[in-house]
């Protein structure tokens, strides 16, 4: 395998981009699961901080066409490649909540805390979390 390997795979993952960034989300959702997938059969260490965006990226896509357990699949293994990846844990975390599923949120918005101390979104939506978890306790506690 040549670097025009690496070349054509980064060729496409910026044009995913580029299509994103114009809001063709199909396009964009092609063109990141095209560099996905060519990373599955031979995959190339100078390429995975882009495979791991790609992961995320598509995720995003996933979640605003609504497509949420597969969104969590893409954070997850964007999470896998790269366990320090906070965006992902926010991303994955935010479905969770939204699903209801207040512990794996709470799960997900902490890490992205321990990560990134500072990321202030991750603040809001785990005390959002944390109160609606209290609130659903107390409201079992009545049934």
């Amino acid at each position: 395998v040549t670097d025009n390997f690496v070349i054509d795979r980064m060729e496409c993952y910026l044009k995913a981009k580029e299509s994103l960034a114009s809001k063709d989300l199909a396009g964009s959702f092609k063109l990141f699961s095209e560099f996905i997938e060519s990373q599955r059969s031979l995959e190339r260490p100078e390429l995975t901080e882009q495979l791991v965006d790609a992961y995320n990226t598509r995720g995003y896509i996933r979640y605003l066409w609504v497509d949420f357990d597969e969104a969590v699949q893409d954070y997850t293994e964007a999470i896998r490649r790269n366990p320090d990846f906070t965006v992902a844990y926010y991303n994955r975390g935010q479905i969770h909540y939204r699903l209801g599923r207040y512990k794996l949120a709470e799960r997900d918005l902490t890490k992205a805390l321990q990560l990134r101390p500072e990321f202030t979104d991750a603040q809001l939506n785990l005390e959002q979390v944390l109160k609606d978890l209290r609130n659903s306790h107390k409201y079992n506690e009545h049934d």
